[in-house]
């Protein structure tokens, strides 16, 4: 009788199982298994903008470890409570389409409210909330991780920021169009900026209108940056 070995029925199951690496050693280019890891990362306090966006989010965990912690310590009852109170509010909204639906509006909940079982829409509630001045455990945690939260975009936006800023310095030295007779000419970013959003203007107004290499060296050419 032919047998046929699992490992080939079901080779998945026997794979490798995937390798997870230390965030902070990847940003610098390293890549360092990330169990065992944590107290012999070199850059364990490492401040650049990528390593703080990990700090961030490795705070996050902690504080919805402790959040957790604090409701189970508080109510022991808690998971039956945060049941009904979900299987309530899932009663409460139409049923949902079997196929997905694209641009469904996000509604979230006050989290302060949250904390003291009561369901609150977030918007144009926070003024009013009445757990606004609130000092138990729980709101305290809220309260720093959303702080944290707040920083967290601040910061995405300082990466974005500066990716741009990058970008427009690696095109204003890489940039270098090409004369007739083959001569290079570089352009400083604002004047290569301008090129290109006059080049944007025109295909804008007309598809088949490209504006010509010699056009684009002239507006580089006459550069009054470099005087």
């Amino acid at each position: 009788i032919f047998q046929m070995n699992i490992e080939e029925i079901l080779p998945e199951l026997f794979g490798e199982k995937r390798v997870y690496y230390c965030q902070r050693c990847l940003n610098h280019g390293l890549e360092v298994k990330r169990k065992n890891h944590k107290a012999d990362c070199v850059y364990r306090f490492c401040v650049c903008t990528d390593c703080q966006a990990n700090s961030m989010v490795d705070r996050r965990r902690e504080l919805n470890s402790r959040l957790m912690q604090i409701e189970e310590a508080s109510s022991p009852h808690s998971t039956a409570t945060e049941n009904s109170i979900e299987a309530t509010s899932a009663s409460s909204e139409p049923p949902s389409s079997p196929y997905p639906v694209k641009g469904k509006e996000r509604r979230p909940n006050c989290q302060r409210c949250a904390q003291h079982s009561v369901q609150a829409r977030l918007k144009g509630h926070k003024r009013c909330c009445p757990f606004r001045d609130c000092l138990c455990a729980k709101c305290q945690v809220v309260q720093e991780r959303q702080k944290l939260m707040a920083d967290q975009i601040k910061l995405r936006r300082r990466q974005k920021k500066q990716k741009r800023l990058d970008a427009v310095n690696e095109l204003d030295v890489t940039c270098t169009p090409v004369v007739d007779g083959g001569f290079h000419i570089t352009g400083c970013v604002k004047c290569t900026q301008q090129a290109f959003g006059y080049q944007q203007l025109l295909s804008f107004l007309d598809p088949t209108v490209i504006l010509e290499p010699t056009v684009f060296s002239a507006i580089l050419a006459a550069c009054p940056h470099t005087i």
